[in-house]
């Protein structure tokens, strides 16, 4: 020790003990981070385990939320961009005006698309990619059974089965029959909906057969049909299309 640091210890001990032995603050991290990575863990947990338990039920309530949550936005879009409705005459003491009430929300096409949600994109879809497609052209993840299946989803099903399907699930909302519908639907596939639907969906479905697994399929079609459906809903609403040759 030196003479300076000699005579200040005599001088002033205290201090100098004090500064020696300050104790080092000790700095918490935030569990903030883990606790949300745990809940998130938890819940997917608990997500896995209702979609293996009732895969049924959790498809039909999954998809046909969507599905109709995809139709009132398709329909508060419509009424913004081309509004429509009756005009009524109010009038007060000094004048009247004409003013434009907006078409209501139509109900029965958004029981169409719950039917078709819940139904048809949930419960059936849930039997065709889990059970009906292995079975047909293998369980494997490979390049040659995923391209197989895409094959079979999209030239397939999905012009004779997938879009008629939400095309009769209309019809039997609006109540007119079979037929009309699948006019409609002819005169809409020849117009753009099957490109629509392929430049969108073979893509998706590489995805759905080659990472996803099973029990997430159905969640994961649901997930990306959300914004599908809200096309599909304004394309199924167009006003009636001439008779075909």
């Amino acid at each position: 020790m030196s003479a300076i640091g000699l005579i200040a210890l005599l001088a002033c001990p205290s201090r100098v003990e004090l500064h020696a032995h300050r104790p080092t603050p000790v700095r918490h991290r935030s569990r903030r981070p883990v606790a949300i990575a745990i809940q998130g863990d938890v819940v997917m947990s608990a997500a896995d385990t209702i979609l293996r338990r009732a895969p049924y039920a959790s498809a039909f309530a999954v998809v046909g939320v969507k599905a109709v949550l995809a139709d009132l936005l398709a329909q508060t879009r419509e009424r913004r961009l081309q509004p429509v409705g009756a005009r009524v005459v109010t009038c007060d003491d000094l004048s009247c005006e004409e003013i434009e009430v907006a078409a209501p929300y139509c109900a029965r096409r958004t029981l169409a698309f719950l039917l078709y949600g819940g139904i048809y994109q949930g419960c059936f879809q849930h039997w065709l990619f889990n059970r009906m497609l292995p079975a047909l052209v293998g369980e494997g993840s490979d390049l040659r059974t995923v391209l197989s299946k895409v094959a079979v989803d999209q030239l397939i099903l999905t012009p004779f089965l997938c879009l008629p399907a939400a095309y009769l699930f209309k019809a039997l909302a609006f109540g007119y029959g079979a037929r009309l519908a699948l006019r409609r639907y002819l005169a809409d596939a020849r117009r753009d909906l099957l490109a629509k639907y392929w430049a969108l969906w073979t893509p998706v479905q590489c995805l759905t057969f080659g990472v996803v697994p099973p029990q997430w399929r159905i969640a994961f079609v649901a997930a990306v049909s959300f914004f599908w459906l809200i096309v599909l809903s304004s394309i199924t609403a167009r006003s009636d299309p001439p008779p075909l040759d």
